[in-house]
């Protein structure tokens, strides 16, 4: 009797303790989950609030795996390392002057001759109001003082000129940090063959390993995918522009500025970058079956190479779901805009990398990656 009494209360002491056990377990699993949540919180907030000391390093970052493969070059040739940062940044520096000052000038002449248009637009906008039987007062007397008519109201609020404008400015407003990006750029450069040994003096060899192939990974993956997408970029807008001058479209080395610079944000920056001379195209010729084989050519170009060209020059290297691509996209650009848009992809890599190497996030990387 007594011997059941005693295993009575064992059973009970275990289911207590089970019990117990299963609750605290979920209790922990609560705190990691709302820590998590607010440590994510918290990372957005800083990245978002730090940008304007941020973004000048992740620039930087960014140009840097475009100069290696140049400085990697000139250090063939035996030119000291110095020497080789040096020359390749004075390179750079003259592209970039070149290509503002091409911009500017560009936009410029833009502006000037866009009233020329101005005929064109109202045309096209009578022959909408007389197909879609738009009632005379709300597009006739297209006026900005004219406040009961809606196409006033947008021509208040949206000009073209002052459009390009702004351009320019936000423009000026990312040169007017050339010179923290190109000093910060300098360092990063000249100290970047001291790190491994650093890595090596600060953790223990298996932790100093792992380290050093996750920073290979990510060196190897991002330089690959950037380099590529330069290429294809440049590919593409020469191709585009040649199209363009084929077809006598004007301001065509606006728009192969444009391509060139909109390849690099995924997904929507090639359909911006077809629509934007598709829209000048159809104000400039009366034919609609101009403008008809000319998005056609730009489409099929921009197929070619963003579905079949560039998947084969990347390979499975940046192996990332859509999905993926397209939060990091609306992500980054709410973060950081137009540049956290360019950035995206890039980041979001290195972030699925680091993912891999820890054993705990593993499964996260397994979820953001593509189909193989």
């Amino acid at each position: 009797m007594l011997k059941r009494i005693i295993s009575f209360r064992l059973k009970q002491i275990i289911n207590i303790d089970m019990h117990s056990s299963e609750e605290t377990v979920k209790y922990q699993r609560i705190v990691v989950a709302l820590l998590s949540l607010l440590s994510l919180i918290a990372v957005g907030y800083i990245l978002y609030e730090a940008k304007s000391i941020l973004l000048p390093f992740a620039l930087a970052i960014f140009i840097s795996y475009i100069l290696y493969p140049v400085i990697n070059a000139f250090e063939k040739f035996q030119i000291p390392s110095f020497f080789s940062i040096l020359f390749t940044l004075l390179i750079g520096a003259l592209i970039l002057a070149f290509v503002v000052s091409l911009i500017s000038t560009s936009i410029d002449s833009f502006s000037k001759e866009f009233p020329k248009y101005e005929p064109r637009l109202t045309q096209l906008t009578n022959d909408v109001q007389e197909f879609f039987d738009i009632p005379d007062d709300v597009l006739t007397n297209p006026s900005p003082e004219n406040e009961d008519n809606l196409l006033g109201k947008i021509l208040e609020n949206f000009s073209i000129p002052s459009f390009l404008s702004g351009v320019v400015g936000s423009i000026s407003s990312v040169l007017s940090n050339i010179f923290l990006i190109a000093l910060i750029l300098l360092f990063m450069l000249m100290s970047r063959n001291q790190l491994p040994s650093k890595v090596n003096r600060a953790f223990d060899p298996k932790t100093a390993s792992k380290i050093a192939n996750i920073v290979e990974n990510v060196n190897h993956q991002i330089q690959k995918y950037i380099i590529t997408k330069t290429l294809i970029s440049l590919v593409t807008s020469g191709f585009v522009m040649v199209i363009l001058a084929l077809f006598g479209v004007e301001f065509v080395v606006i728009w192969g500025i444009l391509t060139f610079i909109l390849n690099f944000i995924p997904n929507i920056g090639s359909l911006i970058a077809t629509a934007l001379p598709l829209t000048i195209a159809f104000l400039q010729f009366e034919d609609p079956m101009i403008v008809f084989w000319l998005a056609v050519l730009l489409i099929v170009v921009q197929q070619i190479m963003g579905n079949i060209v560039e998947p084969k020059w990347l390979g499975k290297s940046i192996n990332l779901s859509p999905l993926v691509i397209l939060f990091s996209l609306i992500f980054w650009g709410w973060l950081w805009g137009i540049i956290g848009m360019f950035l995206s992809v890039p980041i979001t890599v290195m972030i699925k990398i680091i993912f891999e190497n820890v054993e705990g996030t593993k499964p996260i990387s397994i979820l953001m990656g593509g189909v193989k």
